[in-house]
């Protein structure tokens, strides 16, 4: 009997280890083929002796259909964005670009997003220009559930050897809401134990996951079968939580934004480079007696820290009636006519606040 057993849990052992080892070389446990947030795991590895928690891995792809069509790639530095050498060449003004799955660009093409047109405008005002000497780069450092805290360490660690020109920081309503639910929808396994100062107000977080769910997420295998299950996902009220608007901060939560946008230009600073943040929309405060708090506060912080706060709200409430396809995804996600949009209303606004040279401001 005891050889039985023995026998039996050696050949159980042998299963699991070749489970493991056929998910790890086929990519199963990593996303593929889950839908939006399994998809999107796929371009994500956890990064834990980073203070940016996690990133996505280098030289890797992509193609969703969810909310439409569209193939991510990611090159050799881990960013959706073409392959770019770290020494700036010359005669050229980069532009860093920090956000989340907006900056990234959900749902959309590469060159639909708003980094891409923005460059693409800037060059063509360079040609245009007697400056056609000069170029422009717009590099997209965007990482789908990033927050202030993962963007500012990440420009600390990452963003700064780039040597920007332009340091620009994108923020998203979502950016207000619990962290834990953006990352762990991002990454492949459970972030686990995440800093409180990642937290805008650490009072209000989800509990975190299970001892088991925690040991099952170190487990290609059995994270595949716990994401096939539903098993350790939070349950509706967390994710409606996780989703619902936030426009108007608490204290707590304007003092959590204040630190990590101080910190951002001072590092932006320290290097000769300038600083903005851009605040987008959401699609709730294109309705009528939405609130623009988050963009009233955020525009005071900016004056009392001394950086430019190009907010896109009037650019998108301008052109919602517009006879054309939608603004929005979802609440957040701007479609390719969204991005174009923001992209324009960017371009002017950076020219108007001389934050990049050689351009006309024509408001």
């Amino acid at each position: 009997m005891q050889r039985k057993l023995l026998a039996a849990a050696v050949g159980i052992l042998a299963a699991l280890v070749l489970g493991e080892m056929l998910v790890r070389v086929l990519g199963i446990g990593i996303g593929f083929g889950f839908g939006e947030g399994g998809g999107m795991r796929a371009l994500h590895e956890l990064r834990p002796e980073k203070p940016w928690l996690y990133g996505m891995r280098p030289s890797t792809s992509a193609t969703l259909t969810e909310p439409a069509e569209a193939t991510y790639r990611v090159n050799a530095d881990g960013f959706r964005d073409r392959d770019v050498a770290h020494e700036k060449p010359p005669a050229t003004f980069r532009i860093a670009l920090l956000g989340d799955s907006v900056s990234f660009g959900y749902g959309v093409a590469l060159e639909d997003t708003f980094a891409k047109q923005l460059e693409t405008k800037l060059a063509g005002a360079s040609r245009a220009s007697d400056r056609s000497d000069r170029s422009y780069e717009v590099l997209n450092l965007g990482v789908s559930g990033y927050n202030p805290y993962t963007e500012a360490a990440l420009l600390e660690d990452v963003g700064l050897a780039y040597a920007p020109d332009l340091v620009l920081a994108q923020f998203c309503m979502n950016d207000l809401n619990d962290p834990s639910i953006h990352f762990d929808f991002s990454t492949a396994l459970a972030l686990g134990e995440i800093p409180e100062e990642a937290y805008p107000d650490p009072s209000v977080r989800r509990a975190p996951p299970s001892g088991a769910r925690e040991l099952c997420a170190r487990s290609r295998l059995c994270n595949a079968i716990a994401e096939a299950t539903g098993w350790g996902e939070p349950d509706l009220a967390t994710k409606l939580a996780g989703i619902a608007p936030h426009h108007d901060p608490s204290p707590t939560e304007l003092a959590w934004l204040d630190r990590h946008y101080a910190k951002m230009a001072q590092l932006a600073a320290a290097r000769g480079a300038k600083f903005a943040l851009v605040v987008f929309p959401d699609m709730f405060q294109l309705e009528p007696r939405a609130s623009h708090g988050v963009q009233e506060r955020l525009r005071a912080l900016g004056e009392e820290r001394g950086f430019p706060v190009i907010d896109l709200l009037p650019a998108f409430l301008a052109a919602k009636s517009a006879a054309e396809e939608p603004l929005f995804f979802d609440p957040w996600h701007p479609t390719p006519r969204g991005h174009r949009l923001a992209a324009d209303a960017l371009y002017r606004d950076l020219a108007c606040e001389r934050l990049v040279p050689g351009l006309p401001c024509s408001r």
